[in-house]
């Protein structure tokens, strides 16, 4: 636990997480939950910084990577308030303070597909064309109350066709790549 009896500040928490590394650790605790042994850390943490695999990591990378979270990396974390380091039993563990830490994938689709706002779009437009049916307007002409739901369903299995075309497209590129980031703090 850390040792400080203040709160650390907004920007001694930005000042914190602008090293990737240190991003690496919180996103894998994001991850992966905690607590979480420093070794698979180390070693995961070394494999996105090389551009490889755990297991393509060398026992050099994999010491050097643990030296410095052990050293440098998760102390300064812990001062932050966003993790505790356990250094005797190897152990770190995300604070409540490292769940305000609003850390997503900038290459996330959701960062850069606004999926959840075209839905609701499409369920605004849903709405209004079904309800000038039921008020006896038809926007579309003549087309009867069930083909214009079934227009609608057609609608949304066809956007959701495409929102699972496009995560997957997105998890097949990102899986086992490192992360790049987009930071936010939400207190």
């Amino acid at each position: 636990m850390s040792s400080r009896s203040t709160r650390p500040s907004r920007e001694e928490v930005f000042d914190a997480v602008k090293n990737l590394r240190r991003r690496y650790v919180l996103y894998y605790l994001q991850r992966y939950g905690g607590p979480v042994e420093l070794g698979p850390l180390a070693e995961q943490v070394a494999a996105w910084e090389n551009d490889a695999t755990v297991p393509e990591v060398s026992p050099s990378q994999r010491k050097s990577v643990y030296s410095a979270l052990h050293q440098t990396h998760l102390p300064k974390l812990e001062a932050a308030g966003v993790l505790d380091y356990d250094a005797d039993r190897g152990l770190v563990s995300p604070t409540e303070r490292a769940a305000n830490l609003d850390l997503r994938l900038a290459s996330d689709p959701q960062a850069s597909v606004p999926w959840h706002h075209l839905y609701l779009a499409l369920s605004a437009v849903s709405l209004l064309a079904l309800a000038t049916v039921r008020a006896g307007v038809s926007p579309l002409g003549p087309l009867s109350g069930t083909e214009y739901g079934l227009l609608v369903v057609v609608a949304f299995g066809a956007t959701a066709l495409g929102h699972t075309y496009d995560l997957r497209r997105w998890r097949r590129r990102a899986n086992q790549a490192a992360p790049d980031f987009i930071l936010e703090l939400d207190e």
